[in-house]
């Protein structure tokens, strides 16, 4: 894992191949976060060659890149596949996002500063032209600087760069979700939400969101994964006895200043994970 605050760049000893390159990771990486290349998918250097039209040596740099930003694991003899996690990994991972998101948020000076309302609104106008334009490419690149200004107005660099390399481990959990119209919906409401409490400082709800928001996505890979039980009852999806359903409710417990009552983020998280279960289900 690479040290936090530190970006490693792809280098090659020819300079004219690192153009190349770079465009090969740049490829691989949207195939994988549209869901092109799903996970547990074998990538075979012969075929990716031949497909994206470079040589094997160049698609071996490529994968090793996309292995150190966790996007492919590579295992000797047996080559590379698109990265996958357990559910209960997925899970584990999603109680740290929750964490240390909440915590980037509650960091931020209230009132925030125009300079990032007015750099957070610009940013929200370009996702919702790319939603309403369907551009997945680009509805995942904006809504990645959207959250990652948020993130680093913490004005804590370690921590933006922690949450910005769990936000790639967890694509293997997200690529689940890009594209469903209905959650492309329910992102841009949210985010307009975000923006309103930001405007306004209203810090609780804004660490609400901030925890609620990234579950869809989840909820979404465990129904893939069979990690729900897809029986409905009094409205709301139930989770197996093996799984446990309370990350979120953990995560929001957590983020809470200590001289706040966390009863409310509590019933807040819960009440939303739980109507987002039931309507993606409908």
């Amino acid at each position: 894992m690479p040290t936090p605050g530190r970006k490693r760049s792809v280098t090659m000893k020819s300079s004219g191949t690192e153009p190349l390159l770079a465009s090969l990771v740049e490829q691989l990486k949207f195939d994988i976060i549209l869901g092109n290349l799903r996970p547990r998918e074998r990538l075979i250097e012969d075929e990716l060659s031949a497909r994206l039209a470079a040589s094997r040596h160049l698609i071996r740099s490529a994968l090793s890149e996309l292995e150190h930003l966790g996007f492919v694991t590579r295992q000797p003899n047996k080559g590379a596949t698109v990265r996958d996690l357990s559910i209960r990994d997925a899970e584990e991972l999603y109680e740290v996002r929750a964490l240390l998101q909440a915590e980037a948020v509650r960091r931020i000076p209230v009132p925030p500063s125009a300079d990032l309302i007015a750099k957070v609104t610009a940013i929200h106008e370009r996702y919702c032209q790319a939603v309403d334009r369907y551009d997945l490419k680009e509805i995942f690149t904006i809504n990645n600087e959207f959250h990652q200004t948020i993130f680093a107005a913490s004005d804590n660099h370690y921590l933006a760069d922690i949450i910005e390399r769990l936000w790639i481990e967890s694509l293997a959990i997200r690529c689940y979700a890009v594209g469903d119209p209905v959650l492309l919906q329910r992102s841009r409401d949210e985010h307009t939400q975000i923006l309103s409490c930001l405007k306004s400082g209203d810090r609780e709800e804004l660490i609400c969101l901030t925890v609620a928001h990234i579950y869809p996505s989840l909820e979404t890979y465990k129904r893939a994964r069979g990690g729900y039980d897809m029986r409905v009852s009094d409205g709301s999806a139930n989770l197996p006895h093996r799984r446990r359903d309370h990350s979120s409710e953990a995560a929001a417990a957590s983020a809470v200043d200590s001289g706040q009552s966390n009863r409310k983020i509590q019933k807040t998280v819960r009440g939303r994970t739980s109507r987002r279960s039931a309507a993606s289900l409908r």
